[in-house]
């Protein structure tokens, strides 16, 4: 296995409170996290902030009252109660005093539970019976958009259906202001971290260690028994100890981001965290987010423009769009940003370094198992994309595949006789809660090793998919990878976005059906001269095992999950409805 060499040497020891800690020895003082703060004026539609409109910041903590604010919180929990073992469900928006709570549960020895209360009730239920918390924080507004008060009817006019959190038998503490709906005897999640009583008492003392049980986060998906993932402090310090090593966080840098899995690492590193401001339902709005980077000068609060910026593709594209019409300009500050949680195609990424020359692009790969498993450098990846650096080419001469880059030094890999990648590391999680520990993972991705243009032996082995496991397509005797052919169409002039679907045709094949967006919009006329490009140019372009049996015009590809990832399955289902639509018609 790839890496096994290094396994046991490498951050094995990493826990990611001693981290947090160390990070506060050496820079006490130094703003550790910034509240999300909001613009004035503040009742712009989103996307609609004017340029004269200034950020007022949120307040602002440093590593000292950070690491004061988590002991004393893991004491008040300890005070309540809850210690080794124990679990709380955690539903509060990211904020200083959200991060606070969540390392000071995991201080006093338990675990938080993340779960989505937006999945809807019943997958909800699920999940909590599956991790079984005895206590629960939450927004005191979920928790009165969900129970019976006079706050229910505004999250139903927005279409969502909760969990009555208030009628869950467990210990309960909320987050912001007392409202109806918050269960009576339930605790402010800010006395939990005064210090006012704690002045002569000592940290909090659990004897944990890296191997203490400290997030469980259920993956993604609507069908089939839920699957919570357990990570220690120990797996969780040790993948941010590897994201710091290609993504470069210092001290002295700040980082934009709401993700926790951002903020952390930029923790550890000594850096500063600011953090997005949100609405109602915690959506980041991509245009408000890119004026948020620039320096702040507040009456209590200043502090420069950021460093390093995380975003999904799907919130980058409208920043680029902004920036190439003028409405928006970046800080000169900027130099790195971090990409993930959705495929990162060549074009695309042609398109942000054009437009962000100054802007290094780190493309993270990994998932909630174990994350990260390779950060590639965007100028690897285009490099590659041209078939300049690639070992296998597609007949047009550009790179086969969707570049991953080079697997990080703590992680073990193998690829299995069908190409699927298995790994493991000091960052892969415990296991599956209610499972028997985890030896590796399986990741479903289907992988191929590049060393290069000169083949084996010439350079390190890149990671290169070539499709995950579930979207493969068998037509005849062939199998036909998606994400091999979707970079390469997408590449097309004309062609916004593409994605290969297989429809069962009834004897146990799979016809191959094409969905595309087109770039400019769509009209009918314009659908007709699209599909008949794709159908001439398209033989020259890719494998003739894979040409589409199907081209459908689309004005959108559907989209599923907070990323927005293409829905697959919804594409099947209305093609195959089509397919038979026109056999009936027949």
């Amino acid at each position: 296995m790839l890496g096994d060499a290094l396994l046991e040497d490498t951050v094995s020891g990493t826990d990611l409170i001693e981290a947090v800690y160390a990070a506060a020895e050496r820079v006490p003082e130094s703003p550790a996290i910034t509240a999300p703060g909001r613009f004035s004026p503040w009742n712009h539609a989103p996307g609609r902030l004017r340029r004269s409109d200034r950020l007022r910041p949120g307040r602002t903590i440093t590593y000292r009252e950070l690491v004061k604010g988590i002991d004393a919180t893991a004491r008040h929990l300890q005070d309540d109660g809850f210690g080794a073992g124990e679990r709380m469900l955690f539903s509060v928006r990211p904020s200083p005093a959200a991060f606070i709570l969540a390392l000071g549960a995991v201080r006093a020895g338990g675990s938080v539970v993340f779960i989505d209360p937006g999945i809807g009730p019943s997958l909800f239920h699920d999940r909590a019976r599956l991790a079984a918390p005895r206590w629960a924080a939450a927004e005191s507004l979920l928790y009165g958009v969900s129970t019976k008060s006079p706050l229910r009817p505004l999250a139903r006019r927005r279409g969502l259906l909760l969990p009555d959190y208030g009628a869950m038998d467990v210990r309960h503490y909320y987050s912001g202001p007392w409202l109806p709906g918050v269960p009576r005897g339930a605790t402010p999640v800010k006395r939990l971290a005064s210090t006012a009583l704690l002045r002569d008492r000592v940290a909090p003392s659990t004897g944990a260690s890296s191997s203490q049980e400290a997030v469980i986060i259920f993956t993604s998906g609507t069908t089939g028994a839920p699957k919570g993932v357990v990570h220690t402090r120990g797996s969780l310090g040790a993948g941010f100890e590897q994201l710091n090593q290609r993504c470069t966080f210092g001290e002295g840098d700040r980082i934009h981001s709401e993700q926790l899995m951002m903020g952390l690492p930029a923790l550890i590193a000594g850096a500063h965290w600011t953090m997005p401001g949100y609405g109602f339902s915690a959506h980041i709005d991509p245009l408000r987010l890119a004026r948020e980077l620039g320096p702040v000068a507040g009456k209590e609060d200043s502090y420069d423009g950021a460093t390093h910026l995380f975003l999904v593709p799907s919130q980058l594209a409208p920043i680029l769009d902004a920036v190439e019409d003028g409405s928006v300009r970046l800080p000169g500050t900027l130099r790195t940003v971090m990409l993930g949680a959705a495929p990162v195609l060549a074009p695309f990424l042609k398109r942000a370094t054009a437009l962000l020359p100054g802007v290094e692009f780190k493309l993270i790969y990994g998932m909630t198992e174990l994350l990260p498993i390779a950060v590639a450098d965007g100028r690897e990846k285009l490099a590659f994309a041209s078939g300049a650096e690639a070992e296998f080419t597609s007949p047009d001469g550009s790179g086969e595949g969707d570049f991953l880059g080079e697997p990080l030094p703590a992680v073990g890999i193998r690829v299995g006789e069908d190409h699927e990648l298995y790994a493991r590391g000091a960052n892969m999680c415990h296991g599956y809660l209610g499972e028997e520990a985890m030896i590796e993972h399986a990741t479903g991705d289907l992988v191929r090793l590049d060393h290069g243009a000169g083949g084996p032996g010439t350079g390190p082995a890149r990671l290169v998919m070539i499709g995950r496991k579930k979207d493969m397509i068998i037509r005849g005797k062939t199998n036909i990878y998606p994400a091999l052919y979707e970079p390469l169409i997408a590449s097309v002039p004309g062609v916004q976005q593409a994605v290969m679907v297989g429809v069962p045709d009834g004897i146990g094949d799979e016809a191959v059906w094409l969905a595309v967006v087109p770039a400019q919009g769509l009209s009918e006329t314009l659908g007709r001269q699209l599909k008949a490009k794709l159908t001439k140019v398209l033989p020259a372009m890719i494998d003739e095992s894979a040409l589409p049996n199907h081209i459908e015009i689309l004005d959108a590809i559907p989209h599923s999950g907070r990323h927005k990832k293409p829905d697959r399955e919804a594409l099947r289902c209305e093609f195959a409805r089509m397919s038979a639509d026109k056999a009936g018609a027949r």
